[in-house]
């Protein structure tokens, strides 16, 4: 026997050798047939260990691994050499160091297999490389690991894209093979495996999960080539984790997408128990492993995808304890994302007495536990699954069973919780699930305990909770500070907010989901629903009384910031009774910081706040005297400092507001306060006296900023003047000249300041100036129509303010032009009052030049055939205003002459007209300018121009409701005022704009009608006409006194 077994391994290494030349031959057919003479020489023998052994040892392996190098990918020596070389893969610890010497053939092979669908010994070639890659650790270098990678992804890539088809074993050995890829000690230095693995995985999972696949251990490869690549992006050094953020990102979205809508399927389908377990560790990796805020979104994800309702249906579909563990773990990790605190900590804790089913839970909450500590736990970590419920709308049982579960947990256990539980941590949360339940159950009038909830108030009173300590439900914290029982102790949770904005305002300001912020607590103020502003002007109140300085900052800060985020809001804080304090803090000695928030407040609380909140004025009055006495006890109006400006701007708003007829007695008391009015006056007087040199004063400057700012408040003066003490006033006094200084009795500026200012300023002072200037003119023009008073300036001051507007009817700032326009056509229609008047007006030279520049405007071909600049509108106001003069100069006659308006109709479209030039051509048709030609062609052209301003408007959008800005600066406090400024001016919208040039048209063709209707009197008698008003023109005013009063019982502006 023994000499048969010697005989016979002397045969087989005779059939080696033999073999070894046949193979090394030229001839294809030879090799091919050695080689397949080996592999059915090897299958047909049921001792093919013994024999793999010998050829092993005899080195057959090599000289096929020979024959494969040297085969040129040549297909028969391919799949000869494969066949072979996977027999003598039997024989592991035997081959594999031959492997290992041979492994550089096999990757060309596995390159030139991988290419062609459907390979005979593609799967044979991916088993050897993965043998090698299991057996020989380390053996290969970082570009064969790199090549191996991409070679493998494109197989990946080729079957999902629908060209070929794929064998079960052949996906398995890939995902296999990028899996040890992973795995491998250097693969985070491989720079293009994050790329490859992102694509491949991605690839695997939707051909196996998206897809109908019948043999589920294809999707678990595919999961655990997911899981693998996972784990690879969250281990390695800080660089290595920020090359694979890519791929983290991908494994995310596949999770949050395929993933997750294979598990909401799972439910109904009845999938594999191993599928749902391998999905719901990576879910947990993910949760647990993930870095910067990726599993707290995650969380948020499968949170909002009604995570809480799926988990019961995985533990009823497969009832075991795997399962059960591997679905509260994901739970737990949820939890602690979208709650904090550890919330989750319970649930793992108690995860193995948890039932399976809701209304199991909703049993054991009910039951008291005081001793029996796993019970205790199990309604903790009930609790906290309850709570992190209500923030994403599932419900586990119906309502009035939560209720009544939650009432008997805390009328038998009280705040009672497990000693190693943080007692304050679970009795916040209780508090905020109790809550949110009598929140969303008091609008189906479900019944509740009064006993449980006095239980519940004696506790939030009594026991340590922390409001900010956990993300809390809008509905929860507007149910609790709907309840005046605890005023007290949410007093003390709103001042711990107030501290905590100020000591990390970034944090409450970011809509954190963690916590109470700033965002929540303004809506639910705006809301009025609750009693926090209430609670906030009361604890403002108290801290004023007893606090230090930094507690009522912190308190004036978060109001302040409430009113930045909701403007609106202001009403509530006023109906509060917020004023009172304000004038507290101003009878303190703080620092400028402190008055500074607080006067910002201030402004933004009268700039937002609607009229009818103004009712009280006793509350104002002392605010309103407080600060007029801080603001004129040290102001230093070349300091950069922001405090005394924003006064000023608080008394700019409470006289606008006045003349509205609101905090009358507050504005009477700024506007006759008479450090105030010498505080202007000197203020004024210090600029006009710079000349020229004012002009680089403008905003930026610290003097220019305060200036403007005295002019805006000398401007909402001039306005309040005329709603509250209209007649007690004498307005020409603002036209009196002194050469000695003297302060006026009441807040102004004196016209002949004003032009100064008008005429040197910045283009801000420009305008301010001007339209003080405008609106005294229109005071005066209307005390005059009223009482018929002669004028009380010299013919000389008359001509200077003729001459400083008409210099800027031209500027470049279009309001500017605008006011000064108009101021030129008050002054013109002074001409009808007196000589002096008329004198002052037709020896001014500037007009014709004016009229001369405004006809070859509208004349010049081109020039009008777009809209008509702002400086033609003003033009156009100025012509009226010289045609209704009781004598036209006979150059204005001259100049509209029939073949020069012939010029202009011809030039005008529908497009460019205006109002102005409209109301100009009804006053031309007025006095006879105007032929019948020269009607009947306006009258076409107006035709066309309503249509298309009637189909206009049909067309055109609603406007946008304006976005109240809230001032947090100086800057914004001046734009706020200067917006205030020019909508008391003027209209401003394309709105008013159309309907003033309707009314124009409408009244050009009632005056062609009349013309025709009258066409027989004679020229000497003007026919009777309906005037049209003009800006700047006399008209009725509101407020002007019903009947004349004598110079005696006016306030003289100016003291005797």
């Amino acid at each position: 026997m023994q000499t048969d077994y010697m005989s016979l391994n002397a045969s087989l290494v005779l059939f080696a050798e033999a073999v070894k030349g046949s193979l090394l031959s030229t001839n294809l057919e030879v090799q091919t047939g050695t080689l397949d003479l080996i592999f059915h020489f090897l299958s047909s023998d049921a001792n093919i260990c013994a024999l793999l052994q010998i050829l092993i040892d005899e080195n057959v392996a090599d000289y096929i691994f020979e024959v494969l190098r040297l085969s040129g990918n040549n297909d028969l020596l391919v799949i000869s050499s494969i066949r072979v070389l996977l027999l003598f893969a039997r024989l592991e610890e035997k081959f594999k160091e031959k492997l290992a010497i041979g492994f550089s053939t096999l990757l060309p092979v596995l390159h030139y297999v991988a290419e062609i669908p459907f390979h005979p010994v593609q799967s044979h070639v991916l088993r050897l490389v993965w043998i090698c890659m299991v057996n020989c650790s380390g053996i290969l270098s970082m570009p064969q690991e790199e090549q191996i990678a991409c070679t493998l992804t494109a197989i990946l890539r080729r079957n999902v894209n629908g060209e070929l088809d794929m064998s079960s074993e052949t996906f398995i050995l890939v995902c296999s093979i990028l899996i040890e890829i992973l795995k491998s000690p250097h693969a985070h230095d491989i720079e293009k495996l994050p790329s490859f693995i992102e694509e491949a995985s991605k690839y695997a999972i939707s051909s196996t999960l998206s897809h109908e696949c019948d043999s589920m251990i294809l999707i678990l490869h595919s999961l655990l080539l997911l899981k693998e690549a996972l784990i690879f992006c969250l281990e390695g050094s800080k660089y290595s984790i920020a090359s694979t953020k890519d791929l983290e990102d991908s494994i995310m979205g596949t999770c949050g997408t395929i993933l997750l809508q294979w598990l909401q399927s799972a439910v109904v389908d009845g999938n594999d128990e191993e599928t749902l377990a391998e999905i719901l560790q990576i879910f947990q990796i993910i949760l647990s492993r993930a870095s910067d805020k990726k599993p707290l979104k995650f969380a948020e994800l499968l949170a909002s995808s009604s995570w809480f309702s799926l988990s019961f249906g995985f533990m009823g579909l497969f009832p075991t304890d795997r399962v059960k563990s591997v679905v509260y773990l994901v739970t737990s990790s949820i939890v602690d994302r979208v709650l904090g605190c550890n919330y989750g900590e319970t649930i793992r804790d108690a995860h193995i007495y948890l039932p399976s089913d809701p209304t199991e839970m909703m049993y054991l909450l009910g039951q008291c536990s005081t001793e029996d500590f796993n019970l205790a736990s199990c309604q903790c970590a009930i609790l906290s699954i309850l709570y992190a419920c209500s923030f994403y709308n599932e419900r586990l049982c119906a309502n009035n069973q939560i209720l009544a579960s939650v009432e008997q947990y805390i009328l038998l256990n009280g705040g009672n919780f497990p000693y190693e539980i943080n007692g304050s941590i679970m009795l916040t949360l209780l508090v905020h699930l109790y809550a949110f339940v009598r929140g969303i159950s008091y609008s189906c009038s479900i019944p509740y305990s009064p006993e449980a909830e006095n239980t519940l108030f004696h506790l939030i009173i009594h026991k340590d909770w922390d409001l900010l300590v956990t993300r809390v439900h809008s509905v929860a914290i507007k149910w609790l500070f709907q309840k005046q029982e605890i005023v007290e102790p949410l007093a003390f949770q709103m001042l711990k907010f107030c501290k905590t904005f100020c000591e990390d305002e970034t944090v409450m300001l970011s809509n954190s989901s963690q916590s109470v912020d700033i965002q929540m607590i303004s809506e639910l103020v705006l809301s009025g629903e609750t009693t926090i502003s209430s609670l906030l002007v009361s604890l403002l109140d108290q801290m004023v009384k007893e606090g230090t300085e930094d507690e009522v900052f912190s308190v004036v800060s978060v109001i302040a910031e409430i009113l930045m985020i909701s403007p609106r809001s202001s009403d509530q804080f006023i109906s509060c009774g917020i004023v009172g304090s304000f004038h507290g803090i101003y009878c303190l000695p703080y620092s400028s910081s402190s008055r500074t928030v607080c006067s910002y407040l201030i402004f933004n609380i009268l700039r937002s706040a609607s009229a009818s909140t103004f009712g009280q004025e006793d509350e104002w009055l002392p605010l309103a005297l407080k600060l007029l006495e801080f603001i004129t006890s040290g102001i230093d109006y070349t300091s950069s400092g922001q405090e005394h400006k924003i006064v000023v701007g608080i008394l700019c708003l409470v006289l606008h507001h006045s003349s509205s007829e609101f905090l009358i007695e507050p504005a009477k008391a700024i506007i006759l306060n008479s450090s105030l009015v010498s505080l202007t006056d000197a203020i004024v007087n210090k600029a006009c006296v710079k000349g020229p040199s004012l002009f680089q004063h403008n905003q930026e400057t610290t003097f220019g900023e305060f200036l403007i700012l005295v002019l805006l408040l000398a401007f909402f003066s001039l306005r309040s003047l005329h709603t509250i003490l209209e007649a007690s006033i004498d307005w020409q006094d603002f036209l009196q000249h002194s050469d000695d200084v003297q302060s006026f009795s009441v807040l102004g500026i004196p016209c002949h300041d004003l032009c100064r200012l008008m005429h040197f300023g910045s283009p801000s002072i420009k305008l301010i100036a001007s339209q003080c200037l405008l609106e005294l003119l229109k005071r005066i023009s209307d005390q005059r129509s009223c009482i018929d008073a002669e004028l009380r300036c010299s013919t000389k001051y008359l001509k200077s303010i003729i001459a400083v507007t008409e210099g800027l009817l031209f500027s470049e700032d279009s309001k500017v032009a605008g006011n000064c326009s108009a101021c030129l056509s008050v002054i013109l229609g002074w001409e009808k009052f007196g000589s002096q008047e008329k004198v002052a007006v037709r020896e001014s030279k500037w007009f014709r030049l004016i009229m001369e520049e405004f006809v070859v405007a509208l004349t010049a071909p081109g020039l009008t055939s777009k809209s008509f600049t702002s400086q033609q509108k003003f033009a156009a106001i100025i012509a009226v205003s010289l045609l209704r003069l009781s004598q036209v100069p006979d150059w204005l006659t001259s100049l509209f002459d029939g073949h020069l308006i012939s010029g202009i109709v011809a030039n005008l479209s529908a497009r460019n007209v205006t109002a102005e030039i409209v109301i100009l051509f009804s006053e031309l048709m007025a006095r006879k300018y105007l032929s019948q030609e020269h009607i009947v062609d306006l009258h076409n052209l107006f035709q066309v121009c309503r249509r298309q301003v009637y189909e206009g408007s049909s067309k055109a959008a609603l406007p946008e409701q304006r976005v109240e800005k809230v001032a947090r600066s100086t800057n914004d406090v001046l734009a706020s005022l200067f917006a205030l400024m020019n909508q008391c001016a003027e209209s401003g919208t394309v709105q008013a704009e159309q309907q003033r040039l309707l009314r124009a048209i409408d009244l050009f063709f009632q005056e062609s009608s009349r013309r025709e209707q009258q066409c027989y009197v004679t020229a000497t008698s003007p026919p009777q006409r309906q005037d049209t008003t003009m800006p700047g023109d006399s008209g009725p005013r509101q407020g002007r006194p019903s009947v004349n009063t004598s110079g005696s019982e006016w306030i003289r502006i100016r003291p005797e």
